[in-house]
């Protein structure tokens, strides 16, 4: 089955036609039709399919013929191989899933944004693009767009970066359900749809079989992936919305809503909500550890932590009072630099510990370096994702397991 197809006219001009310009979709409240247009193209299309004027758009040439018939306003209309004609090398088919997902998106898109919706329209024809198929459907009233596909990885990284170049334009990215993953590692294409508008956006089709089509048979999951460093640095998904697709809405400014409210407010919620859980217990792990290493030190001696601070003390005592203030001003920025590298990366707030950073002279200028063979498992853990940089004066650089700071004095 497809839904598009190459249709040649009477004076052997081509072009790219779909199953949308032929029929017209009408829901009566939940129920969604497909009534044939009595249009002339309609009828042209029809004595097309008679004539095999009507060809497959992958390139393998073989002829489609229209299914479109007018007993029943349920059934499906689609484009399909004649039996006779068929090619085995056609690599161009639609799933009834596929078909079904986007007949219905089209219906909640018709009933939320009540404007025309142009149907797998070439990104050339809004702008400058030099590729085929970019949006499922455009609404060009409105300037928005939706670009749908069953499977994720069919909507790559240079797909998303060549839409994103176009940023009056309101996008919105779907898949199909069964790319959603709970936890592990998350390919890199939900990765970027996540990154260009603030969650992941699944849809669950009742049952793709069913002759009829109901808007109730659809639901949006909306997902928030969160890379989780504690646990070996594996992504993991928070719930953040599942409902029915009538409950979802698209605003005025292009915005995704749920029962008028913007999404995103529900993704930083739920965020914000995990963070403050992730932080309370780092503060409960890192209580537990001080504890820990007080009760094993020898007589004599307190932790790890204070034998450190005293040192420290020591140390600080005996230097003149400017290059103290000296030393901790530089140590509170670069404790600045990772905490905000950290939370910008990866969403973790994180509280470091000043002790663990060290002041050393590199090449004659002042350094501070990370040792994170010297801190507990767990926080080396961490700080280890941080992202490095280098720039003409300052840099992060990684040697071994020491992170150096330079140029930030």
């Amino acid at each position: 089955m497809k839904t598009e197809c190459i249709y040649v006219d009477e004076n052997r001009r081509e072009r790219i036609l779909y199953i949308d310009e032929l029929v017209t979709i009408e829901y009566d409240h939940d129920e969604i039709h497909y009534m044939n247009n009595d249009s002339r193209l309609f009828r042209e299309i029809r004595r097309a399919s008679r004539e095999r004027r009507l060809f497959c758009t992958c390139g393998c040439r073989s002829n489609l013929q229209l299914v479109a018939g007018d007993r029943s306003i349920t059934t499906r209309r689609f484009f399909r191989n004649y039996t006779d004609f068929a090619n085995a090398n056609c690599c161009y088919d639609e799933s009834p899933l596929t078909q079904r997902s986007k007949i219905l998106l089209r219906a909640w898109l018709n009933r939320t944004l009540r404007r025309d919706l142009l149907s797998d329209i070439p990104i050339a024809e809004i702008d400058k693009g030099n590729r085929r198929y970019e949006l499922t459907y455009y609404a060009q009233e409105c300037d928005f767009g939706l670009v749908y596909a069953n499977e994720a990885k069919n909507i790559p990284f240079e797909k998303i970066q060549e839409l994103d170049e176009y940023r009056e334009m309101h996008l919105l990215y779907i898949s199909d359900i069964h790319n959603l993953l709970q936890g592990g590692q998350l390919p890199v294409h939900q990765i970027d749809m996540q990154d260009k508008q603030g969650y992941c956006l699944f849809l669950k089709i009742a049952d793709p079989e069913k002759e009829e089509y109901l808007l109730s048979d659809a639901t949006l999951v909306c997902t928030y992936y969160i890379r989780e460093y504690i646990d070996h640095g594996i992504w993991i998904g928070l719930p953040v919305l599942e409902d029915g697709i009538t409950a979802f809405s698209i605003s005025p400014q292009g915005a995704l809503c749920y029962k008028d409210e913007p999404v995103n407010t529900f993704t930083a919620a739920v965020k914000e909500q995990y963070v403050t859980r992730l932080r309370a217990r780092l503060q409960q792990e890192t209580r537990h550890e001080t504890a820990n290493s007080a009760a094993i030190s020898p007589p004599g001696q307190s932790g790890y932590n204070d034998a450190a601070g005293s040192h420290r003390t020591d140390s600080a005592a005996e230097q003149p009072a400017a290059d103290c203030r000296g030393r901790n001003a530089l140590k509170s920025t670069v404790k600045r630099i990772i905490e905000k590298r950290l939370e910008k990366y990866s969403d973790i707030v994180f509280e470091v510990d000043t002790g663990w950073l060290e002041e050393t002279m590199i090449d004659n200028n002042r350094c501070i370096v990370l040792d994170l063979d010297g801190i507990d498992a767990q926080n080396a853990g961490i700080l280890s994702q941080m992202q490095l940089y280098t720039g003409a004066r300052k840099s992060i650089t990684r040697i071994g397991q020491r992170i150096i700071f330079a140029g930030y004095d």
